[in-house]
């Protein structure tokens, strides 16, 4: 294959001792890519098996099925043209960019000390990306008429907005601030925000449950599909969580996992079946409730749906080249500290 020649004029993959700190992974011991190598060598590399094969290629799928998924959903309902539509093809967008986000961190993070750093914060943008974009799915095709007249539902997209910007600050923060092998603190930093932000964009799904079962005015018939499919949709997003936070397998055999079955993975594996279950369920919801939800809600417009991507997407850069600034000046810190 002409591709495994191409790849063999590299190193092969090494193992943990022989690369710098700032790559090591907790319980990985194998399959570290080399650092300063050509660009092209790092896409080659998906044709490789390494410590980050997987991760690249589970976003990388993922996506071209959500896409896929998508673009049917758009085809059908006329998005294009329909302002109705205009959040679940903002939505959509996110979805795309934080599979995107992962999969580029992946793939090139080891170019250098730098990129590493670089690629991440990207890595951060895009979740918090996909917590703006479900959020205005979400709040515009998911909602019951009883939080439709809540003060706090006006300020849905707002505080998405804020919380999506929390996610990249806290995260490349804690990227930026803590070195390996790295403290508990670091992962609060990081789930605090995610978690934050989740709990807002899943509030519309919880109180239609809520008012389902418990309201004595409720107003929702039956349990329907949509709320079959967010429930199994909330049920991967807790498993994602669980093997992101508890490095299990590797953390009981290290080692054994380094190539496959590492907890990252399963974590890919889980989001990305979320993320699907999620887009079965706005195609119910869209489907099924989107008359009704026109009595209740206003016209989406470009500003709270598109605007608000584009938004965050512009801080977005300019926090990536804030925290890019502040990696290279502790990886220049650190070299002195080293040489002096």
């Amino acid at each position: 294959m002409p591709i495994q020649h191409l790849i063999k004029r590299y190193p092969m993959p090494g193992k943990k001792h022989e690369m710098p700190v700032l790559f090591h992974e907790p319980h990985v011991e194998t399959g570290f890519r080399h650092i300063n190598q050509p660009w092209y060598y790092y896409l080659l590399s998906l044709f490789q098996w390494h410590n980050e094969s997987m991760n690249a290629w589970t976003h990388l799928v993922g996506c071209l099925i959500a896409l896929c998924r998508i673009y049917t959903i758009a085809n059908e309902f006329n998005a294009y043209s329909d302002p109705w539509l205009y959040p679940m093809l903002a939505g959509s967008i996110t979805m795309i960019i934080m599979y995107f986000c992962s999969f580029a961190a992946h793939t090139f993070h080891n170019k250098s000390e730098l990129w590493h750093y670089t690629c991440f914060f990207i890595d951060y943008c895009g979740i918090g990306l996909f917590g703006l974009g479900s959020s205005i799915i979400h709040y515009f095709y998911c909602t019951h008429p009883a939080l439709a007249e809540m003060k706090i539902y006006k300020y849905a997209i707002p505080i998405a907005t804020i919380l999506s910007v929390v996610v990249t600050v806290f995260c490349s923060h804690s990227k930026a601030k803590y070195s390996r092998p790295y403290p508990f603190t670091r992962k609060i930093w990081q789930l605090s925000s995610v978690i934050a932000i989740y709990c807002w964009l899943i509030l519309p799904i919880v109180h239609r449950m809520y008012m389902y079962y418990y309201s004595e005015k409720r107003q929702e018939k039956k349990w329907d599909q949509s709320l079959e499919d967010h429930t199994t949709q909330m049920a991967w997003f807790l498993a994602a969580g669980f093997f992101f936070g508890s490095d299990i397998p590797q953390r009981v055999f290290p080692g054994k996992f380094d190539c496959l079955f590492h907890s990252h993975q399963i974590f890919h594996v889980c989001i990305t079946f979320m993320n699907l279950k999620q887009i079965d369920a706005i195609y119910v919801d869209i489907h099924s409730h989107l008359e009704r939800i026109k009595t209740f809600e206003e016209v989406p417009t470009l500003w709270n749906t598109f605007g608000a991507v584009l938004l965050v997407i512009v801080i977005d850069i300019g926090l990536v080249l804030i925290f890019r600034e502040r990696a290279k000046a502790r990886i220049l810190r650190e070299a002195a500290e080293k040489h002096g």
